[in-house]
């Protein structure tokens, strides 16, 4: 995906992470070079990106930069959370059933609520419309 934007790809990771050799042969087959370390600073030139340093003082230029901030929940959700006593997924996420609705009856959740892993904007209102149709059925099946 990174290719449609640049031809000048660099990737970054931490030191004690290993790349698979067959993701190493396919970046290298791409000319994209694979730097270790933990990125210290962003160095701007004329307020534009313009290099990264790292913890070991090493230097790389580079025009633009993409990262994935670590994923935290807002306070409010660890809020939440922990009030209403809801169960969590596998990664950390709120948990829901297909139809959206957490371990608490009447509890739906969607979105970025459920963790950014795997949320997209379509992903997201997917879900949103799943919540809305699942709480309009629980709806309609009270006022009965």
């Amino acid at each position: 995906m990174a290719q449609n934007w640049t031809s000048k790809i660099k990737v970054f990771i931490p030191p004690n992470i290993d790349i698979e050799p067959s993701y190493q042969k396919e970046l290298s087959k791409l000319d994209i070079p694979v730097y270790k370390g933990i990125p210290a600073k962003v160095n701007l030139t004329n307020t534009k990106v313009g290099s990264i340093s790292l913890e070991s003082g090493e230097t790389i230029q580079i025009d633009t930069l993409w990262w994935i901030p670590p994923v935290r929940p807002s306070k409010l959700i660890q809020r939440l959370v922990e009030n209403l006593n809801l169960e969590l997924d596998e990664q950390g996420n709120i948990k829901t059933d297909e139809r959206q609705e957490t371990n608490v009856k009447g509890l739906f959740a969607a979105g970025d609520i459920q963790g950014w892993g795997s949320i997209g904007a379509l992903t997201a209102a997917y879900q949103g419309g799943m919540a809305a149709v699942s709480m309009v059925h629980e709806w309609y099946d009270y006022l009965k």
